[in-house]
């Protein structure tokens, strides 16, 4: 998928510039690499955003390639092809573009043009970051003037746009200049400008930016492990009586057929979607993930390749922890599947079988996926905080102080032979978290509130003991925890779900 990106100038590059990019290519060697600027032209008239695109001779021994337009470093590619989007200057007139190559031995050649920069018929101007088929991600130049009041975007299909137009959003906040626009049409013409509102009364105006939204792509197969959980009635909820009160009522649910993955999502699966580019990929994400991960500068989950975790690319059957509920459901879309509400996790876990515990004719699952009692013999049934780990003092060691690789727990599978459900890390599920959400949930196919401020989680995890009301309380199937959307920690990892 093609995408447009600005590059920020960086104080790191332009110092690489000062270091590094002073000489023009020397005829003196044969080794010095020969650059050659093949947009736009010497002498040309531009109109921003421009694209600046070179070639460099030798190009397997390139170590960078630095655009500098204007006297500013606008990028550093260190691979072909060697391109650049110079995305603004409030200068008009001459200005020149010189791209400089630097190749492993510290040899250096360059190419300089001039070029004629158009006055623009605009106030500042508004350019697209990335874009999918179905969202566009806009940024603009913050306005200066004073008394400002508010931005209006407005967007059409088609050509023409103006403040007539379909009203796309409002922000009040001078500073707030993306917006991710989505809900879109695969491979349609949408275009859009935005209107800087001032109390003075001045208003300015962006360029019209005209877009293209891409092909619809395919998904990708991560080959995880399903298993097929049959519709049917299950009990959803804690009928033994020894959780809070979010746990209850206990109630008998319908849940259509579906498939959950055996294993938790591992990091050589997630490493997929990183390699991918998912993460400069808009294509997955909401708008909120997507925001709040541009925000953050985000390219990878909190832990990964970190020293004191066992995740990232060395441990490919391990679960992938530190991810939050947006890079969770990111990760979802890029594989065409979904986090299961709780409802499904619920079964999943607990099963259908065991014992009548409330007298209603109807079995009611096992508190914990491999029966009633926590501890069972001496057999290690999850990656929980034992003894060993400095939990509770029950006389265990469970083998590991982090995470476990999947599926190192066998006696531990769920009645469905569903791996590591409890323990290890907790899960996101899909659902927004109410406590109060079972005593007005439907009977058949939950999913959870319309809205709230934290997702659901499930399955207990290595922070959590032996200890508790029972043994395990904190590692139950009906036990509920939950999480601002954001969150990341070294102990939530998640699973998917097909229907």
């Amino acid at each position: 998928m093609k995408r447009f990106l600005l590059i920020p100038i960086l104080f790191v590059a332009a110092s690489i510039f000062i270091i590094g990019c002073s000489k023009d290519n020397d005829n003196s060697s044969n080794t010095a690499p020969t650059v050659s600027i093949t947009s736009p032209s010497d002498g040309d008239t531009i109109v921003f955003p421009q694209t600046i695109s070179a070639t460099v001779s030798d190009d397997g021994t390139i170590e960078r390639v630095i655009f500098i337009a204007a006297g500013e470093t606008v990028s550093v590619d260190t691979e072909s092809p060697y391109e650049a989007v110079w995305s603004f200057s409030d200068d008009s007139g001459e200005a020149q573009i010189k791209v400089c190559a630097i190749d492993n031995d510290g040899n250096e050649g360059s190419d300089e043009i001039s070029v004629f920069i158009q006055p623009p018929d605009y106030d500042f101007l508004l350019s697209v970051s990335a874009k999918s088929s179905h969202n566009i991600y806009l940024s603009w130049h913050r306005t200066t003037a004073s008394l400002f009041y508010k931005y209006a975007v407005y967007m059409a299909e088609g050509s023409e746009v103006d403040e007539t137009s379909l009203l796309a959003d409002e922000m009040t906040n001078q500073y707030d200049t993306t917006i991710l626009v989505e809900h879109l049409d695969p491979t349609t013409q949408y275009s859009f400008i935005v209107y800087s509102y001032h109390l003075s009364g001045d208003t300015l105006v962006s360029n019209v930016l005209t877009v293209n939204t891409e092909e619809v792509p395919t998904t990708y197969d991560d080959g995880a492990e399903m298993i097929s959980i049959p519709a049917g009635d299950f009990t959803m909820g804690d009928v033994w009586l020894v959780g809070g009160n979010e746990e209850t009522p206990a109630r008998r649910v319908y849940l259509s057929t579906y498939k959950i993955y055996k294993y938790e999502v591992t990091c050589g699966q997630y490493k997929q979607f990183i390699d991918a580019g998912g993460y400069s990929d808009p294509e997955w994400w909401d708008s909120t993930g997507w925001m709040w991960k541009e925000e953050n500068s985000l390219t990878v989950p909190l832990t990964w390749n970190d020293p004191d975790y066992p995740c990232g690319d060395d441990y490919e059957n391990y679960p992938v922890s530190g991810v939050s509920w947006y890079e969770a459901n990111a990760y979802a879309n890029y594989v065409g599947r979904r986090l299961p509400s709780e409802a499904q996790w619920e079964c999943a876990a607990r099963g259908r079988g065991g014992d009548d515990e409330n007298g209603d004719s109807f079995t009611d699952g096992y508190q914990f996926p491999w029966g009633n009692e926590f501890f069972a013999g001496d057999t290690f049934h999850c990656n929980y905080q034992s003894e060993a780990d400095g939990g509770e003092a029950d006389g265990f060691n469970d083998g590991y102080f982090e995470t476990a690789p999947v599926g190192t727990y066998p006696d531990g599978a769920s009645p469905f032979g569903v791996m590591d459900i409890t323990g290890n890390v907790l899960e996101w599920c899909s659902d927004w978290y109410d406590a109060l959400y079972y005593g007005s949930a439907p009977s058949t196919d939950p999913e959870g509130p319309e809205t709230g401020e934290q997702r659901a989680l499930r399955g207990g995890a290595i922070i959590y003991d032996s200890g508790g009301a029972i043994s395990g309380y904190n590692l139950r199937n009906t036990r509920r925890f939950s999480k601002q959307p954001e969150t990341q920690r070294d102990f939530i990892g998640f699973r998917l779900v097909e229907q």
